[in-house]
């Protein structure tokens, strides 16, 4: 994408600075195009540009800027197109157009050619150098669009939908799920839900799971695709999705470290018919209303890999990939138990007919055990009335959540939550 731009972009403070620049490109020779086969000086009517804005991610990178001179009908002209920056400490930039960043602050490039420029923002961003994470502390990526909360259970909850912030430097994306900026969509209210189930993890135990939020709205960034359906294009958009499965990567890290086995769950919200919760393990409608789930193909394709391999050798009372699923002690049935419906479990053990379900999206393939690794992932996804509609609803569900998953975790991965509890 281009943009025919001219001086008005840059600020009043930084308009004598620009008129000194054009001063200096001018009389060193800037491209008129009289004795070199270029476009007339006369005949140019604009400069078009892209990137229109850029993020430098790191101190040392680049970015390639281009820029086309055209005459009046837009039509483009060939002109030797001269570089330059307002802040040259922020970053420099050579004859072709190569930005590179040499310390933290936001300057303006300007492209000239004859008598017509172009300016556009560039900011250079350099993440902070993190060697250990602290437990409770909060971490931010930039402008706070990511958020990590280590923690030192066993356990990882994400929540990549539901943020609301619609910041102007991030352009509306164009295909995919887009979402309104005004709401949170389907995904309403699971940040609030994930951080009151780390809060009651707090409460009964004294420890807490690793969380990981989003706080940018879905029409601005959506984390559960890959980056380029994601961020379409933006940098501002790209570095947050890095931040964001960054921040998990480093969770699955920590806990591969101290315990050798971890369980992620990537929280949403659905707006289905049935009120239940789905259970995505990337297995399909088609594969839950078999009889068995015990084939290899399925225990190959799904989230919870690892985790067929470590239960089944462990656990006596769990024999199959399918108990797994939807057996007595799986998170579906448990959950049951508690009054809370889901799918799959014992007493429903797959969509039927035309009903709706979510199987699993990018980050539950992504950060799951699907491809290896020993940190196995599940997507949740949640209805929204009696159970993320108000505090106290959220409340009751993550008291009996966190029930369930203290079960899971002793269950199926030998966990014991007895020197976690404390004492009353």
């Amino acid at each position: 994408m281009t943009l025919m731009t001219d001086s008005r972009m840059i600020t009043r403070e930084s308009k004598r600075f620009f008129l000194t620049v054009l001063t200096i490109l001018t009389a060193s020779g800037c491209a008129n195009g009289e004795n070199n086969g270029t476009a007339p000086s006369a005949l140019i009517h604009a400069v078009n540009i892209d990137p229109l804005t850029h993020l430098i991610s790191g101190i040392g990178n680049t970015v390639s800027f281009s820029a086309t001179p055209v005459d009046a009908s837009n039509k483009t002209l060939t002109a030797d197109i001269e570089w330059a920056v307002l802040d040259s400490t922020i970053v420099s930039i050579d004859s072709n157009g190569t930005a590179k960043g040499l310390k933290v602050g936001t300057t303006i490039v300007i492209a000239s050619a004859g008598s017509k420029q172009v300016s556009v923002r560039i900011e250079v961003w350099d993440p902070p150098s993190v060697n250990k994470y602290s437990v409770g502390q909060t971490y931010q990526g930039r402008k706070g669009y990511a958020e990590y909360i280590p923690g030192d259970l066993p356990l990882i909850l994400s929540a990549g939908h539901g943020g609301n912030l619609c910041p102007n430097e991030i352009p509306d994306r164009t295909y995919g799920t887009i979402g309104r900026c005004s709401s949170t969509g389907s995904d309403m209210n699971t940040l609030p839900l994930t951080t009151t189930i780390r809060s009651i993890f707090l409460e009964l135990t004294g420890h807490a799971p690793h969380i990981v939020l989003l706080r940018l709205a879905r029409p601005k960034l959506d984390a559960n695709r890959a980056i380029v359906e994601a961020a379409q294009g933006s940098s501002f958009a790209e570095n947050a999705w890095s931040e964001y499965h960054g921040f998990i990567d480093a969770a699955k890290d920590t806990i591969s470290k101290e315990f050798g086995f971890g369980l992620y769950l990537d929280m949403h919200g659905h707006g289905h018919d049935v009120p239940r919760i789905e259970l995505g393990y990337l297995l399909t409608k088609t594969d839950l209303q078999t009889s068995s789930l015990d084939l290899p193909y399925m225990v190959n394709k799904s989230s919870v890999k690892a985790l067929s391999g470590v239960s089944i050798a462990s656990n006596p009372a769990t024999t199959t990939f399918t108990d797994i699923i939807r057996g007595p002690s799986s998170l579906g049935t448990l959950l049951e138990a508690r009054g809370v419906r889901a799918v799959p479990s014992s007493p429903d053990p797959g969509p039927t007919g035309n009903e709706a379900f979510f199987s699993g999206g990018y980050s539950t393939r992504r950060h799951g055990s699907r491809d290896g690794g020993v940190i196995d992932g599940v997507q949740f996804e949640h209805h929204y009335p009696g159970l993320r509609d108000t505090s106290s609803h959220r409340l009751s569900y993550a008291n009996k959540l966190v029930e369930v998953l203290v079960v899971f975790l002793e269950t199926h991965y030998g966990w014991s939550s007895s020197t976690y509890f404390n004492e009353n």
